[in-house]
């Protein structure tokens, strides 16, 4: 499951948990985002280092056993790109099937990722579908993409969690509270490190 995780929050470990219980996986990979190749930093956002994002990441889920993290991306030199980081997972788990989690509105652009194709080819799709998704719309592409790739694309039901990084991060700049939106570590570690925020009174 690869993102930015800036930072991560219980939506993304929910989706985590909801797909690993639909599906009966093994493990989830946790990924946290190198340099992505379609992502332009804007002037005014602030992406902390991999490393702290890692960190976030690996005290998110340190109490789940079936949840690890990786580091893959962020020691990569350059651009990330999700072909990539599949090829290596295939090296790093020879013989294992693949999934691959992501966001509805993710598979509604993935035709304009770096080799995309080849992604279907290497790991199954995994998409989290919300009550706000238009399930319609979703289905249509979906079956289009099975029919014209032989992609093997698959729903995940997660419910409605209305949390999202960005909504964090305007809420940890204004001084506003985040308690339950993230795990307790994670807010005393972004207190710790002064991430996001010029002010940070008030938000635990």
């Amino acid at each position: 499951m690869g993102g930015t995780f800036n930072p991560i929050h219980y939506a993304h470990l929910l989706l985590a948990e909801n797909a690993r219980e639909q599906f009966g996986l093994d493990r989830i990979i946790f990924i946290p985002s190198g340099q992505p190749y379609m992502k332009v930093q804007k002037e005014d956002e602030n992406v902390p280092s991999g490393e702290l994002r890692y960190q976030m990441v690996k005290m998110a889920i340190q109490e789940n056993p079936y949840f690890t993290c990786s580091r893959i991306e962020i020691d990569r030199p350059g651009k990330t790109y999700t072909v990539d980081t599949l090829h290596e997972l295939q090296k790093m788990y020879p013989g294992d099937e693949l999934f691959f989690i992501m966001g509805a509105d993710s598979l509604l652009s993935m035709e304009s990722w770096y080799q995309f194709e080849d992604i279907f080819q290497m790991a199954a799709i995994l998409v989290a579908v919300r009550d706000d998704t238009d399930e319609k719309k979703l289905t249509d592409v979906i079956t289009r993409m099975k029919s014209k790739y032989l992609a093997d694309i698959r729903m995940v039901m997660t419910g409605r969690m209305d949390i999202s990084s960005t909504m964090i991060r305007e809420k940890i700049k204004t001084g506003k509270s985040v308690r339950y939106l993230l795990p307790e570590d994670c807010v005393e570690y972004i207190c710790l490190k002064n991430l996001y925020s010029q002010q940070q009174e008030g938000i635990i």
